[in-house]
Formats: C-alpha cells, structure tokens, sequence
C-alpha cells in the first residue's frame, strides 16, 4: 500500500507527459523551424547597396536537437498545467483524511494515519521532483521514439497464439 501511494503522484504526471496534445508539439516545433531557417542566412552588403543573404553553415542536426529540446520542455509544462491541479487536490483531500486520522483515540487509527502521513511526502517530492521532469527530458519519448507500441505487441501475440493453435490441432 505505501509504495503504490507513494508512487501514484509520479505515475500521474508521466501519463500527463506522455499524453500532451499533439498540437501545441507541432506548433512548438514550427516555430523552431522558422526560427532555424530565418537564422540561416546572414544579411550582408553588396557593393551596390544591396541587401544579399549569405547562408551560414549550420546542421540539421541542431534544429532537430532543438525541436525534440522543446517538445521535451513544452510536454513537461503540460504535464504540470494539466495534471498538477488534480495531483494537488488528490494530495490535499488524502492528506486530510491522513490528519483526521491521526487525532482518533484508536490505536489502530492513530498509527495508520502516522503511517499515512509519511507519505504524503510523496506529493511533495512528485510535485518538486525535478529528477522526474529531467528524466523525462533526457530519456522521455520523443515523437514516435521511445515509445512502447502496445497494440503492435498485442496484436504480435495474437499472431503467435493463431499461430500455436492451428498447429496444435
């Protein structure tokens, strides 16, 4: 019962990083791209006055690193601004229950709710954990990388259960 509490907070902002809205990624993603390819050129002069841009020498890899760089940051500020008013409501009301616990003449009731509060910690460190939201920048999914396909798996054993059975007959 402690560890699934005390990791419930955690689990609700990875299933809020995983489920950000498509969307606001793309446009994200956009305007690094307008960026990057306003940035690529370089204005200079000509001897007639004339404005020519010159192109700088720049990789696609530093705009590809930037766009997953800010689909990373714009899913961990989703996750936050959509799960953290929940967590923290979740956390508010069991803490309450912890606390009305822990005033109960019950011996029972007093050590459970002692027990109980400690893991209200775990709200805090969910809330504050910037080793979760570092994670989930460094090794997070990214687009379609990184991402566990589930119905492929599914659907990859139902193959080999057909499979099986008409063999077995």
């Amino acid at each position: 019962m402690s560890v699934s509490l005390s990791v419930d907070f955690v689990v609700h902002f990875g299933v809020g990083y995983i489920h950000t809205d498509s969307a606001d990624i793309d446009h994200e993603r956009k305007k690094i791209k307008q960026h990057y390819l306003s940035s690529i050129s370089t204005p200079t002069e000509s001897p007639d006055n004339i404005e020519i841009r010159i192109p700088r020498k720049m990789s696609t890899y530093h705009l590809i690193y930037k766009q997953q760089q800010i689909e990373c940051e714009t899913r961990v500020t989703e996750s936050i601004s959509r799960v953290g008013s929940a967590v923290f409501m979740a956390a508010f009301t069991t803490f309450a229950a912890r606390f009305s616990m822990t005033l109960s003449s019950l011996t029972a009731f007093r050590q459970m709710g002692q027990f109980l509060m400690t893991i209200s910690i775990a709200y805090i460190m969910g809330i504050f954990n910037v080793f979760l939201f570092t994670i989930m920048c460094l090794i997070g999914p990214v687009g379609k990388c990184d991402s566990i396909p589930f119905t492929r798996i599914g659907e990859y054993f139902k193959r080999c259960l057909l499979f099986r059975c008409q063999y077995c007959n």
